[in-house]
Order: structure tokens, then C-alpha cells, then sequence
């Protein structure tokens, strides 16, 4: 089905056509999730609005929508550090105000071809002119090397996903594989969509090198709906073997990309990356039969045996404060 035509359709028709794919399986849900339990969460109470995590080394990275700091914590959740991403310190209870925060909704943790590690932080692209940058954190040099304005980027996913004028940018996951990068629309007044960028190219952009936009491929995709809100993308990484994505979509009563909203809960899923077809799979997140109301805005895995997965997701309590959860995840072999 062609995007734009699945865009207008669901601009309108919103409720009927996720009925409609649950009938005939364009959405599967539970396809291949055996099993998805919360093994352990701790209240981060000294950091705000938790938007984003990656592990490296047994170090756990998180970022914050509203801080403009990376947070370090050990493998017991406990904080040990943080780090200035952003020139923007102009902090109310620790949180930079709502109209001039840089949005720091994803991080991606890759690798340059002589082994050292960099964190990219990505703001979401909602607002023009305070949302609009990519950071690029040296994990051996602890500092910023590269910060880039990327709105360019950006209007070119607006304009490849046949987005309107009234539709609004809200970029919150976040994946750099060995030769693919991954960016994910959370889908809050229009089409939840996965862009795909040429590795290579993309960093090229980042740092200058290349002046010219990579080419971005852009697949949409129907997410599941709880209580008439259909769940957004919100945070995602890659399988091991890069064969799919596993994401979080939370549930989140609003219909934009600035307001809070009611949390009425989060999905936890995959996407298998070398499909022609856009099928997720995908598992609300819940405790003795009831859904978390909780909003998961990031997720890595920090190991994995056979197909059993122990992975690390936070959340954002929109008070200031945060929560991180251990979760395991079973695959279908």
C-alpha cells in the first residue's frame, strides 16, 4: 500500500484501519515475544524525564528529554557521573523548561573503524531552532567531538514520508548497525515511521564531510491501539545480529509532540529487518496481569543466550524524576 495513500487513510480513518490490519494481519500481535517479565526497577529520583539508554562495558548511558546532561550509572542503576551535552544549563528543579529544551529524545552507540566508542544524542526535530542538533559523545575522551544542526535531515524525512505542513517532526529512537542507520517517527498526529540511512553516509553528513543529505528509505507502520491511543515509537536497538530491531511504543494520550498526556502503558516488540512485509510483533508490558502504566522512552540489551534476552528500559514519569527497569525478553526461536 503506498505510503501516501496509508497516510491519508489514517489521518481520518484511524480506528478503522487498525481494526482492519488486526483482521488481516498486517499487525501480529505476540507473533514471536514468548515471554516479557520485569526482573527489576529502580526509581531514578536525581534524573529527570529519562529518554534514552545505552550499555557499554557494563556502563549504562542515559540521556533526559529535559536535562542537558548524559548520565553514567553502574549496573545497579546507581548515577556515577553525568556529562554537558548541551550550552543550554538554565535548569528549574534540575530540568531545562519545556519551551527552550533541547529534547534529547534518542542516543545510538556505535563503534569507528578503529574500535572507539561514541554516543550520538539526537534531538526529537519538534521545534525549530532548540530541537534541531545531533551530538556526538567520545566515550575515551569523555567530551563532545561534533555537533551538528540537522533540520535539513529532518525536512527531508517530512518530505519522503509525505508528511503536510501540519505534521510534525518527532524523531525518538535511534539505532547505528554496522552498515545501516535506523530512525524512528513516533506517530503522535500522523504515521509512525522507520527511516533507514546509509551508514557511511550518514556519518559522512554528521561530521562534514559530505555536505550533500544521505538518501533516507522510509517504511510506515501500523502500531497497536489500548483505549482508543495508538502506541508510538518511542525508543529502539538492534538484535545482536542486526537481523531486526526491538523497540518500545508507549501509550500516550495526546496529539502532539509538546503536550503530556494520560500514560495508559508501553509495548515492547521487534521488527524483523529482512521482511518485504511491515509486520511487528509486539507485547504490552505488564505486572500481575495489568499493563504498566509507564512510559518506556528507551531500551538496549545488555545480554543475551539463545533467544532469551535481558534487556534495560527506562522511563519517563513526566515529574522530574525517572525509572529504569531490568526486563527479559523471549524470543521464539
Amino acid at each position: 500500500m503506498p505510503f501516501i495513500f496509508l497516510h491519508e487513510i489514517n489521518k481520518f480513518m484511524k480506528g478503522y484501519i487498525s481494526l482492519l490490519c488486526m483482521l488481516t494481519g498486517i499487525l501480529q500481535l505476540n507473533g514471536q515475544i514468548d515471554n516479557l517479565k520485569i526482573l527489576n526497577r529502580k526509581h531514578l529520583l536525581n534524573l529527570p524525564s529519562a529518554s534514552g539508554v545505552e550499555i557499554i562495558e557494563g556502563d549504562i548511558y542515559v540521556i533526559g528529554d529535559d536535562s542537558p546532561y548524559l548520565f553514567k550509572l553502574d549496573e545497579d542503576f546507581n548515577i556515577q557521573g553525568r556529562f554537558l551535552l548541551s550550552g543550554n544549563k538554565k535548569t528549574v528543579n534540575t530540568r531545562v523548561p519545556k519551551s527552550i529544551k533541547s529534547d534529547f529524545e534518542s542516543i545510538a552507540l556505535y563503534n569507528d573503524q578503529n574500535g572507539n566508542a561514541f554516543l550520538s544524542v539526537l534531538s526529537s526535530g519538534s521545534k525549530f531552532k532548540t530541537r534541531d542538533t545531533l551530538h556526538v559523545f567520545s566515550l575515551s575522551e569523555k567530551k563532545l567531538v561534533a555537533s551538528k544542526n540537522i533540520r535539513p535531515l529532518f525536512e527531508a524525512i517530512r518530505k519522503n514520508a509525505g508528511f503536510s505542513t501540519d505534521d510534525e517532526i518527532n524523531i525518538e529512537a535511534f539505532a547505528i548497525g554496522r552498515e545501516k542507520v535506523f530512525l524512528m517517527q513516533r506517530g503522535n498526529n500522523n504515521t509512525n515511521i522507520l527511516v533507514v540511512i546509509n551508514r557511511e553516509k550518514f556519518l559522512n553528513y554528521i561530521f562534514s564531510r559530505d555536505p550533500h543529505l544521505p538518501e533516507i528509505d522510509v517504511r510506515s507502520f501500523l502500531l497497536p491501539s489500548l483505549k482508543n491511543t495508538t502506541a508510538g515509537f518511542s525508543g529502539t536497538c538492534l538484535l545482536p545480529d542486526e537481523s531486526g530491531l526491538i523497540f518500545v511504543a508507549s501509550l500516550e494520550a495526546t496529539s502532539n509532540s509538546y503536550d503530556d498526556g494520560e500514560i495508559l502503558g508501553s509495548y515492547v516488540g521487534v521488527i524483523k529487518l529482512n521482511s518485504n512485509e511491515n509486520n511487528i510483533e509486539a507485547a504490552v508490558l505488564k505486572k500481575e496481569g495489568e499493563p504498566v502504566k509507564t512510559k518506556l522512552e528507551g531500551i538496549a540489551v545488555k545480554s543475551y543466550k539463545n533467544n532469551i534476552f535481558q534487556i534495560v528500559v527506562v522511563s519517563d514519569n513526566d515529574d522530574g524524576t525517572s525509572v529504569i527497569f531490568d526486563i527479559e525478553l523471549e524470543l521464539e526461536p
